[in-house]
């Protein structure tokens, strides 16, 4: 039984009551995952990996790793499922704060932005249609139509609760973002020398193609500043466009509930969350200081829902989503690769 089933049925109790009895419960489990969240971004700024690895993507393999080597049970399943949940909300509404509707001005012209949109928006329909025609379930190809568009990861994680995915496909949705990403990061390093493209184009590229922000920035960095420059500013736009996408998502799957259930607020609460911070943020009142700080709570959130998204991933059940969702990325890294390569073209038009 997860947490919040737990919470409704139990309701009838006083709310901080039972919240004060959980925790104690559960305090054991909750500390783990305090301990392993710490583990994984000190992990991903070794040397060794060469950013390779972000925290999140190692915090998902250690849950990965800990639930097939039989380290589960009852003491932590709980926290877990709070973590892959309720921390994973928490940590969606804070991404908000990372954006600034004023970056758009940064562009330069409303064609710009436009050709960001159109990319962004047939990219998306497109991964629909393809996820269909090689029948991978429709949660799967949800992630995948936001993950590789918009921003990788953080858009997989702000989609999850609203797609129905179960943690296996999450899981298997941010594999394809980090496989793709890093063979696009490898695919520029090359083409840059070969082609010599220049450097706004490439970033314009990068920004519009690659997949989640560090891998833009990897991508982009071994070009030039001008490229990363053009980069950074192209994907914060990509970024900006994840509130409308999780409100048509969310408004979309209320056609879908009961009677009953459309009686409720048709916006979840996390999404309202996310689209407040992004408003604050644009307002420029708030301090660096704040926003980095809210910064490192919001990846430290993120990182320990990961956690709890890998402990779900059973490898035994893997096998039964087969190879369609790798069939799937391919698809959709060609396609946003193409569409992105279209959408400079017909932005240097006007540059």
């Amino acid at each position: 039984m997860n947490y919040s089933s737990k919470i409704s049925q139990k309701f009838e109790r006083p709310f901080l009551h039972y919240q004060w009895a959980w925790l104690k419960e559960n305090i054991y489990g909750l500390l783990f995952i305090i301990g392993i969240s710490f583990l994984a971004r000190q992990l991903a700024q070794l040397e060794l990996l060469n950013d390779a690895l972000s925290a999140v993507v190692i915090a998902l393999l250690m849950g990965i790793v800990f639930v097939n080597t039989g380290f589960t049970g009852t003491w932590i399943n709980p926290s877990l499922d709070f973590s892959s949940s309720q921390l994973l909300k928490i940590g969606i509404s804070l991404l908000g704060f990372r954006l600034a509707f004023s970056e758009i001005s940064k562009i330069g012209s409303l064609a710009g932005i436009l050709i960001i949109i159109c990319v962004v928006g047939i990219s998306f329909s497109l991964i629909i249609w393809l996820g269909k025609k090689v029948s991978v379930s429709q949660p799967l190809t949800l992630l995948v139509a936001a993950g590789f568009p918009i921003c990788g990861i953080s858009a997989i994680a702000a989609v999850k609760p609203l797609s129905g995915a179960d943690d296996k496909e999450t899981g298997y949705a941010v594999g394809l973002v980090t496989i793709f990403g890093s063979i696009s990061i490898l695919l520029f390093s090359i083409l840059q020398p070969v082609f010599d493209f220049e450097m706004n184009t490439l970033g314009w590229w990068i920004g519009l193609s690659v997949h989640d922000t560090s891998q833009v920035v990897a991508a982009a960095s071994t070009a030039g500043e001008s490229a990363l420059d053009a980069a950074v500013i192209v994907k914060i736009c990509r970024i900006l466009l994840l509130a409308p996408m999780l409100l048509l998502i969310s408004l979309n799957s209320k056609k879908t509930i009961t009677k009953d259930q459309r009686k409720t607020f048709p916006i979840p609460i996390f999404i309202l969350g996310f689209i407040a911070a992004a408003a604050l943020s644009s307002t420029e009142v708030l301090t660096d200081g704040f926003l980095d700080t809210i910064g490192e709570i919001r990846n430290f959130l993120i990182t320990a829902a990961m956690f709890g998204l890998g402990a779900g991933i059973r490898l035994n059940s893997i096998k039964g989503l087969g190879i369609k969702p790798l069939l799937l990325g391919s698809l959709s890294w060609v396609t946003l690769l193409v569409l992105a390569g279209f959408g400079t073209l017909i932005e240097i038009q006007f540059d």
